[in-house]
């Protein structure tokens, strides 16, 4: 055998290649974070846009998403709008979970929806003025997945102007029809979300639901149907945005 051949050398290539794969892995992943960073906050305000209802295309996404939707910081715990978060500092327009910090976050005694045993503090919130629309985060648990997406509400009654889950994993033609045209658009129709108590009514219940607060679940998705059912419901209850739907004064200082 040959010393190129040898178990020295090849342990010695291996380990080069490795190392150039690394650097040029970690290179292009610092070189191209700022376009992905830009590529994900375009893709939400498509995601704002989508449930509000508001046409749009590629070329004018951020002009319009500018014209006509504003966000507000808000603190969960009171439903009064915020500048900022206390410890991480964060506002409407930078605002990450991951960044903010262990005072900033509650811990909850009970988790329907799935989201890991604590709710932040804080949350963004946008408002479509003129139309009136109320658009909330919401995210928890299906059968594999979190989902993550928005729900829009009419100032007022806050019933249901639209909804969109814009990432998960769940099982595609199954629970995955959660972003279907046939589920998303039941949302459309104005459906009541809460009652003069401001206890949640709105239901995701089985396939073939006809009540006037329900919404058809899934066929063949029953988990995701209930993890659907369960996280509305919590977003929309006092655990969630129940402080916030309470404030009169949404649209306060909106300028678009």
């Amino acid at each position: 055998m040959s010393d190129r051949d040898s178990i020295k050398n090849t342990f010695l290539v291996t380990g080069l290649l490795c190392f150039v794969c690394s650097i040029l892995v970690s290179g292009a992943a610092v070189g191209l974070k700022d376009k992905q960073d830009s590529n994900k906050a375009l893709d939400l305000k498509k995601n704002i846009l989508n449930v509000c209802g508001i046409d749009y295309d590629d070329s004018n996404v951020e002009s319009i998403y500018g014209e006509r939707i504003q966000a507000r910081l808000i603190d969960l715990r009171t439903g009064e709008t915020v500048a900022a978060t206390p410890t991480s500092q964060q506002t409407a327009e930078a605002f990450m979970l991951n960044k903010l910090q262990e005072d900033e976050e509650t811990t909850l005694s009970q988790d329907p929806a799935g989201i890991g045993g604590t709710r932040e503090n804080f949350a963004v919130v946008y408002l479509y003025e003129a139309e009136k629309q109320i658009i909330l985060p919401i995210r928890g648990k299906g059968l594999w997945s979190t989902l993550w997406g928005f729900i829009s509400l009419s100032d007022g009654d806050f019933t249901t102007r639209g909804i969109t889950f814009y990432s998960h994993g769940e099982t595609p033609g199954l629970g995955g029809e959660v972003d279907s045209p046939f589920f998303k658009n039941q949302f459309v129709d104005g459906k009541e979300t809460l009652n003069a108590d401001g206890q949640v009514v709105l239901n995701v219940t089985k396939s073939g639901a006809a009540g006037p607060n329900d919404i058809d679940g899934l066929a063949g998705a029953t988990i995701t149907t209930q993890g659907v059912d369960k996280l509305i419901k919590f977003w929309l209850g006092m655990d969630g945005f129940g402080n916030y739907l309470q404030v009169e004064d949404k649209f306060a200082n909106a300028s678009n």
